[in-house]
């Protein structure tokens, strides 16, 4: 018997369920849909477990016509190999594999679901909790500035601290770069912008990182050449948790 699952309505079962086999999605435990393109879906269970999901056919906006878009898959779980499939008041859709993926991998289809391909998607579903208020995006992929409680530098960008009680129970955040930034050697600080101006960066165009530098010889921001220490924007190419 396929169990159909509302986006919207789902809740985890307070008991411990074993899949069937190992890479399933457990639809009963969904917490958030993107549709990155018409044939490509990515979902994020309450435990922080992220999913792809392939369609067998193109189906634009399955998940967001009316808001109500589910999972039909046998006793809640989504596997490949398995009848399954997404549904609206119109299609099913099969879902011909589902594999599970990193924080990078969910953010980078999460952000692909922001493109002008025609396809629009779900604004995150969230289980537990209430939604932070004015957050206008989703803390599996986006960081609010607001957050940051300190940053470091490493051979891939950087990462950030932020208030886990802000983000979901997240502490720290990987900041990928779109090129080199030689100037963070030198920072005494840096802010991060928005480029869609919507208060939190997620790697989308024109998200920047500022980097702030330091004097010549060392010690706080200076006078250079007469005029204000020259402050560097460097492109934001991906954000997402990282185990601390």
């Amino acid at each position: 018997m396929l169990i159909a699952l509302l986006l919207c309505a789902v809740h985890a079962p307070a008991w411990t369920r074993e899949a069937p086999a190992p890479g399933c999605l457990d639809a009963r435990r969904m917490s958030e849909a993107r549709q990155a393109d018409a044939r490509t879906l990515a979902i994020l269970q309450d435990d922080g477990a992220a999913f792809r999901l392939d369609l067998a056919d193109a189906c634009p906006d399955v998940i967001a016509t009316d808001g109500r878009a589910n999972l039909l898959a046998r006793e809640g779980w989504v596997c490949t190999g398995a009848p399954a499939f997404v549904a609206d008041s119109a299609r099913r859709c099969a879902v011909t594999a589902v594999a599970p993926i990193d924080a990078r991998a969910y953010a980078a289809l999460a952000r692909a679901s922001h493109g002008d391909d025609g396809v629009t998607t779900l604004d995150a579903v969230t289980v537990k909790g209430e939604r932070a208020h004015g957050f206008a995006g989703s803390p599996a992929y986006c960081v609010d500035p607001r957050w940051m409680r300190g940053w470091s530098e490493d051979p891939t960008g950087l990462l950030i601290e932020v208030s886990p009680k802000r983000a979901h129970g997240h502490r720290f955040y990987r900041i990928e770069l779109g090129s080199s930034c030689p100037e963070l050697a030198n920072a005494v600080t840096v802010a991060l912008h928005s480029g869609m101006g919507v208060g939190v960066v997620c790697g989308n165009a024109g998200d920047t990182v500022e980097v702030i530098p330091d004097a010549p010889g060392g010690g706080a921001p200076a006078l250079f050449r007469g005029g204000l220490a020259s402050r560097v924007q460097c492109q934001v190419a991906a954000v997402y948790p990282v185990d601390g």
